[in-house]
């Protein structure tokens, strides 16, 4: 008896010396310290952009969440207005060729458009309402299939929680990518992380998350006696760009610290720039915002603000792999766009700019960049440009 026990610990001792040993030599994940080309240096503010074409209708669009360029170059964008959700078809040019899916709960119908992304010749519109994802043949506008997701129970910090499978983009291998939505009110519960995992496309979804990231940080005031969650214009949030060869890229907005991921979700690079935050004027935001409404004006001042703007604001890739970045500056007119070439063994950014917020980039493909901007109106268009 006595030999087994010492069996027992020589056993545990060496499984946990094991562990250590593994753990401890594990690869480290390289982190890339990107370095801001000067004034004059070349990559800083030469680039310049040549508007080429305008897309926009005459139904006055509202809302534009994503735009996305077929083969041929013709545009295709999501657009959102009382009652009607609908992806506009355009020429290179900018001449409206046809519209596709309408408003509603039917197979072709969206209630709510999160974004769109094109295969080959297949259009897919993600509904976050419905959690399903619609699938058009673009080649002749018509309905190809619908796949819808149903909400799962899991377990949530030792709490049963329901989330609801929204569908973000499709895998080259035809699964897609689910954002696993809570729903709970952001005031009361203010800790919850954001999972993600696979789906299919007979609309099961996996159980085990393929990686997490934050969700979305709101501000709590008080509302007559009662927690209430607002957001701030450009709020601390995850950031998630299409697969692209392999590779896609996540990022919490509040510090530039852009992580590389493969198809499997696992991290293999992080690129790093330590980037002076802007100030935020918590008193402007209040003013400005909220003076017509003393109820919300009072709730806004009763929360606590951060010091600083997050670092980041949007990203995303373009057809050749390149990293779009926008930044927050304290000049309050424009984003500071980064370009950054991953493939390049060099550690500065490829190229640098300012463009104003008025006119946000969204989707670069052939040489060409789209940007949602508002007419004289104050009406959704995108312009394209060439660089």
């Amino acid at each position: 008896m006595k030999l087994s026990w010492i069996s027992i610990i020589i056993a545990i001792a060496f499984i946990y010396t094991s562990c250590s040993f593994e753990k401890n030599h594990q690869p480290e994940i390289p982190v890339i310290s990107l370095e801001r080309p000067e004034s004059g240096s070349g990559n800083r503010d030469k680039i310049s952009f040549t508007p080429t074409a305008e897309f926009h209708d005459s139904l006055f669009i509202e809302v534009l969440p994503s735009v996305e360029v077929d083969r041929h170059g013709n545009l295709y964008v999501a657009a959102e207005r009382h009652q009607i959700r609908t992806v506009y078809q355009f020429s290179p040019k900018g001449e409206l060729q046809d519209t596709i899916g309408a408003y509603g709960k039917s197979p072709g119908e969206m209630e709510s458009i999160q974004g769109i992304q094109i295969r080959g010749d297949t259009l897919f519109v993600f509904d976050d309402r419905l959690n399903r994802t619609t699938q058009f043949d673009i080649s002749e506008n018509r309905l190809i299939g619908v796949t819808e997701y149903e909400s799962v129970i899991s377990e949530v910090s030792g709490e049963k929680v329901e989330l609801f499978p929204v569908p973000v983009w499709r895998w080259s291998n035809g699964e897609y990518l689910i954002k696993m939505q809570d729903i709970r009110n952001p005031a009361i519960f203010t800790n919850r992380l954001q999972q993600f995992r696979l789906g299919s496309g007979e609309g099961t979804v996996q159980k085990d998350d393929f990686f997490e990231l934050q969700t979305e940080k709101y501000l709590i005031g008080d509302l007559a006696g009662r927690p209430f969650a607002f957001q701030l214009p450009y709020p601390e949030r995850s950031l998630i760009t299409e697969l692209n060869n392999g590779v896609f890229y996540t990022v919490w907005t509040e510090e530039f610290e852009i992580i590389e991921r493969d198809s499997t979700g696992s991290i293999q690079r992080v690129f790093t720039f330590l980037y002076n935050r802007a100030p935020l004027d918590a008193e402007e935001m209040i003013r400005e915002g909220y003076s017509h409404n003393r109820q919300l004006q009072l709730t806004r001042e009763s929360a606590v603000y951060p010091e600083k703007w997050p670092a980041i604001y949007t990203m995303f890739t373009d057809d050749l792999g390149k990293i779009w970045v926008a930044l927050i500056p304290e000049d309050e007119s424009v984003f500071e766009w980064w370009i950054i070439d991953p493939s390049d063994k060099q550690e500065e950014v490829q190229q640098t700019f300012n463009w104003p917020r008025s006119s946000l980039f969204q989707h670069a493909a052939n040489g060409k960049v789209y940007a949602v901007e508002s007419d004289a109106d104050g009406f959704k268009k995108v312009v394209g440009y060439s660089y």
